[in-house]
């Protein structure tokens, strides 16, 4: 489907309302149907030159959830691997901004520390505290087992599937089972779930280096959803591209049983005007009174705090070598590593390490210290209304935020499949 066919399908606009201190948001549907969609703006300073960049500002900024919309159009979803529910959360809103109204019939994940901010922020969804190669456990093109018969009976109809399986045997910062670790093989998982549910749409993310893993799970699944009749594309996407103000790459399959879309015209028709910054994302958080885990950053040790105050003494980005621990001051590829953040570009991939400078590029650019729980949920495109206040584990709070999929992503391939 090429970008004159998807300008077709659903056009969405953005415009000031200078009278009512507000941005508004239009989506045409397919049917000449306009659902506008208007945020109150709040004092937002930098960066925010176009209408797009001040309804995003605004709504990162938001404190109470958005209001359903009035409507008997429900879109049945479920998501697999959910953790805290950022690729839900784009569903919803690119539903919200079509007039229509997602229900969540499972949201299944292993760990319930991630259930709970899930179930908190989406208390009409069903969620399943399941390790899901125990409930989907049959192979690919096998009848149902028991146990895929019993879910089965929960997710009749469904329009969309969501899932992120986990990354992290796939990620370059794994440098012991990479490419060859057991969790590689959940990926499969969501392939057959496809086969047996049979969604309308389906959207996986995933790292850029899912295709690598030698038991090539990404290839057996796109081979296995198109051979029962599905339309499918795959591809890397920048999602600072879209709006996500930090360089994170993902993986993307997408794939419908009625829509042929490609994910490069998506990502052309939704690319945004100007970069968000890092600035434009938290620059108003800089002086945050802690308060709760969700805006205290970590304790710095006496030797980081030395390398914090070299990098913002001397006005640079790089720790030296020689500051770096011993294992960092020979030859390697980890630049970013006790580095500080440049407030006046896209930060770089938020990890579950955000609270640690030996883990990435995570030293604030104006404070002495890492970036807070808060900033990095922003930096993951999570509002502020987002509730992250049932996690009190540091560990599990920083891997639900870091490992999470930016809303972003979802949103904007929902609009296209769900038009």
């Amino acid at each position: 489907m090429g970008m004159g066919e998807l300008e077709e399908l659903l056009s969405e606009k953005y415009e000031y309302s200078l009278s009512r201190k507000s941005a508004i948001r239009t989506v045409c549907l397919p049917n000449s149907r306009e659902i506008r969609t208007r945020i109150r703006t709040v004092d937002f300073r930098q960066d925010c030159d176009d209408a797009h960049s001040a309804f995003d500002y605004a709504y990162l900024r938001k404190r109470t959830p958005p209001s359903e919309p009035d409507t008997s159009e429900t879109v049945r979803a479920v998501d697999l691997f959910c953790g805290c529910g950022g690729l839900s959360l784009g569903a919803i809103e690119a539903c919200r901004a079509m007039g229509k109204r997602l229900t969540v019939i499972a949201a299944i994940d292993r760990e319930p520390a991630f259930l709970r901010v899930y179930k908190t922020n989406f208390p009409r969804s069903k969620t399943y505290e399941r390790e899901i190669e125990r409930v989907i456990d049959g192979d690919l093109g096998i009848k149902p087992t028991k146990s895929e018969t019993d879910l089965l009976r929960e997710v009749d109809r469904l329009d969309i599937l969501l899932a992120g399986p986990p990354c992290e045997g796939y990620s370059d910062l794994n440098n012991i089972t990479r490419r060859n670790d057991a969790r590689n093989a959940l990926y499969e998982r969501v392939a057959r779930f496809v086969e047996l549910s049979r969604p309308q749409h389906v959207l996986i993310e995933n790292v850029p280096a899912v295709i690598h893993g030698k038991e090539k799970a990404v290839q057996n699944s796109i081979e296995a959803i198109s051979g029962i009749g599905y339309n499918i594309d795959s591809g890397v996407v920048n999602l600072a591209a879209v709006g996500v103000p930090q360089r994170r790459r993902r993986h993307v399959v997408v794939a419908s049983k009625a829509k042929e879309l490609l994910i490069d015209d998506v990502v052309d028709k939704y690319s945004i005007k100007h970069k968000r910054s890092v600035r434009w994302a938290i620059g108003d958080l800089e002086v945050e009174t802690p308060d709760k885990e969700f805006t205290i950053p970590s304790n710095l040790s006496q030797d980081n705090m030395k390398r914090a105050k070299y990098l913002h003494e001397n006005d640079v980005f790089d720790l030296p070598d020689r500051l770096r621990p011993a294992c960092h001051r020979e030859e390697h590829s980890y630049r970013s590593m006790y580095g500080r953040i440049r407030y006046n570009e896209p930060s770089q991939t938020i990890t579950s390490g955000f609270m640690s400078p030996g883990q990435g590029r995570f030293l604030h650019s104006t404070q002495l210290r890492t970036l807070t729980p808060h900033e990095a949920a922003r930096l993951q495109f999570f509002p502020d209304f987002f509730d992250f206040s049932s996690v009190k584990v540091r560990r599990l709070l920083s891997s639900g935020i870091g490992n999470a999929a930016p809303m972003k992503l979802s949103y904007v391939f929902c609009l296209e499949l769900l038009a």
